[in-house]
């Protein structure tokens, strides 16, 4: 029912019985509008109907759902509340305003698809399991279907699409950064040189920093979920300090507006979107426009184009698996350098590309 206020306004009021027999009502005020007030007038119907049939999510748009229901009760259940509200608020976007009832697996793909380009498989996997875990808990509410069943996790990334930059590419950012994004500058530039993940370098300590033998000691990492825990394989190691980086170390070292920790945090990057500011920085001073994670990736196959040897990568940045070093290798190109020298080719010189004018009158007529 539609009832027109004396301030000019919209009153909207729908009722009907729930599967039990009970009486449920829904009114909506203030409403501007004849034409508005019909549209929320047919949402009404539709929700209640749907709480009718047994769904009591009816008409709950995603965002809603994840507001006033399911978040408070992740929240008392579960310890990596915080991290999980955060990846979905992040992703879930292109379905915020959807009914819940409306969502379809084409739009959980299509979400995981967009962040296959910031996250690894392994992270893909876990997004796709939070989103399949807010749809569960609509399901004991009576929705039908989880649009989660059946979606595949988008191709991991490979070494084709894994990028890296050139010596030139990376004192390119460097240089700019320095001028335009000097916080940023200064994380990007102890990853660089370091070769260290996200992580480990969010959780350094100017302790962890021995300037005397010239070494970092890398033995914790940073997750939104946990906090600081040991690093991704459980050991510890040291990393080199090279000469370009010491005058920022012992920069970073006099600040006294970082406390203990060595770097300062953006909230980029405490959100993880660190991937994101630096693929955009790149692409705005032109050069490959790379992940956060391949700064390391850049650190390594830089080592390997210097003459570092395999054994000397792997205990740098702590590689436990050969094939995982053996990946980088390939990336550098340095299995396969010189090997087109052994081609057995004779191209032309100068003096073998003059043609007398004879010639020319014999071969073309002219």
């Amino acid at each position: 029912m539609i009832k027109k206020n004396k301030d000019d306004t919209y009153t909207v009021t729908y009722s009907t019985r729930n599967k039990f027999g009970q009486k449920i009502k829904r009114s909506r005020s203030g409403i501007t509008s004849n034409a508005s007030a019909r549209k929320i007038e047919a949402d009404l119907i539709i929700e209640l109907h749907g709480i009718k049939k047994g769904f009591e999510y009816a008409g709950f748009t995603f965002s809603r759902f994840c507001d006033e229901i399911f978040f408070p009760h992740y929240d008392k259940n579960y310890s990596d509340a915080e991290s999980f509200v955060l990846r979905v608020n992040k992703w879930s976007k292109p379905i915020f305003k959807l009914k819940l009832e409306a969502v379809t697996p084409n739009d959980i793909s299509r979400i995981l698809v967009d962040a296959k380009d910031e996250l690894v498989y392994s992270s893909l996997v876990k997004l796709r399991s939070c989103f399949s875990r807010i749809f569960e808990h609509a399901r004991s509410g009576g929705l039908k279907l989880n649009p989660c069943e059946g979606v595949k996790i988008p191709v991991p990334r490979s070494d084709s699409n894994c990028k890296v930059l050139t010596r030139d590419g990376a004192n390119h950012l460097l240089r700019m950064s320095r001028e335009l994004q000097p916080i940023w500058y200064k994380i990007w530039a102890v990853h660089l040189l370091t070769g260290i993940r996200s992580g480990e370098g969010y959780a350094l300590c100017k302790s962890d920093i021995d300037l005397e033998s010239d070494n970092i000691m890398i033995n914790k990492a940073w997750t939104s979920k946990t906090g600081i825990k040991s690093t991704k394989t459980g050991h510890w190691r040291i990393v080199p300090i090279c000469t370009m980086l010491k005058p920022l170390l012992i920069e970073l070292l006099v600040d006294n507006k970082t406390g203990n920790e060595l770097l300062f945090k953006p909230h980029q990057w405490t959100r993880g979107s660190q991937a994101r500011v630096l693929k955009e920085f790149c692409t705005g001073i032109g050069i490959t426009p790379i992940r956060f994670h391949d700064l390391r990736a850049t650190f390594i196959t830089q080592l390997f184009q210097n003459g570092a040897s395999i054994a000397e990568v792997q205990a740098v940045v702590g590689h436990t698996e050969l094939k995982t070093t053996q990946r980088y290798l390939r990336l550098a190109g340095v299995d396969v350098k010189g090997v087109t020298n052994k081609l057995n080719f004779t191209m032309p010189t100068d003096i073998d590309n003059v043609v007398s004018l004879r010639g020319r009158v014999e071969l073309f007529g002219t």
